[in-house]
């Protein structure tokens, strides 16, 4: 019943985001295509006690357009497939890892606020994650399955500027969960026992900043060079979930690389 009542309650809270964003007319919609290569941090109660360390690559894909009945609402979504390969400290054990995160959602933008070529942007998001965690050394229960929807509050700024000639951008973003759902087994519970006798065991649980306290932050600057714009950055992508006598980590940070287009749609 509760599992019923979790899903409900989330698909209500997503049911206002789910319409399909308007396309702007004449206006910009500005895409964003990067690689990241990092280092990620993994700690799965559920698989070891003990936190993983390696690399992390990551793509990603970000469009952010105006809608065409008011151009200070801006419609973005980021799509987002990472895959890691980590190690304990006593380099006895190794995670693979990779996920699949996607969000969209609108916010309400203001223009030239404090100075000149500052936009500032408020608003939310929906998305979810699907994942994996798999450790090549556990015999019973090696590995973890990752997934859970949300509603998150967003927030950016964008600046920019010229220094002689060139012109360059700034920018910063920041997401942070407020609500959802995720899925996680209970401590000592086997797959087994979950998916083939099907012995349910709360492993829907909400999630709120108390038991998922989790926030990702994006710093980068554009150079326009000719008619390309190349993008350089740096993602910090911090995720937690504390839950059913388990607690899980995967922090992730990383050197962004990618380029820039605009397209601008006929009217």
């Amino acid at each position: 019943m509760k599992r019923s009542l979790y899903i409900f309650a989330t698909l209500m809270l997503l049911l206002p985001f789910s319409a399909k964003g308007e396309e702007p007319e004449g206006r910009p919609s500005t895409h964003a295509t990067l690689f990241a290569l990092g280092r990620a941090n993994h700690l799965d109660t559920y698989l070891s006690p003990m936190e993983y360390t390696g690399p992390q690559l990551t793509f990603l894909h970000t469009t952010l357009r105006h809608l065409k009945r008011n151009e200070h609402i801006v419609f973005e979504t980021a799509t987002q497939g990472e895959v890691s390969y980590t190690e304990n400290q006593a380099q006895t054990a190794h995670y693979m890892g990779g996920s699949v995160r996607y969000d969209f959602g609108w916010g309400r933008q203001w223009r030239n606020v404090l100075w000149k070529g500052l936009e500032l942007t408020a608003g939310g998001m929906a998305g979810g994650d699907l994942g994996f965690l798999y450790n090549d050394r556990n015999s019973n229960n090696p590995a973890q399955a990752r997934a859970n929807m949300r509603l998150s509050a967003a927030v950016r700024a964008d600046y920019s500027f010229r220094i002689r000639k060139q012109t360059l951008g700034l920018h910063y973003q920041a997401q942070m969960p407020l609500v959802g759902m995720a899925f996680t087994p209970q401590y000592g519970q086997s797959y087994y026992d979950l998916f083939d006798r099907g012995h349910y065991d709360h492993n829907i649980v909400a999630t709120h900043p108390g038991n998922a306290l989790s926030l990702r932050q994006a710093f980068s600057l554009d150079l326009h060079i000719r008619h390309a714009t190349l993008r350089l950055g740096y993602l910090s992508d911090l995720r937690q979930l504390k839950a059913n006598g388990l607690r899980q980590h995967q922090y992730g940070r990383a050197f962004l690389i990618g380029y820039v287009h605009e397209i601008t749609l006929k009217r």
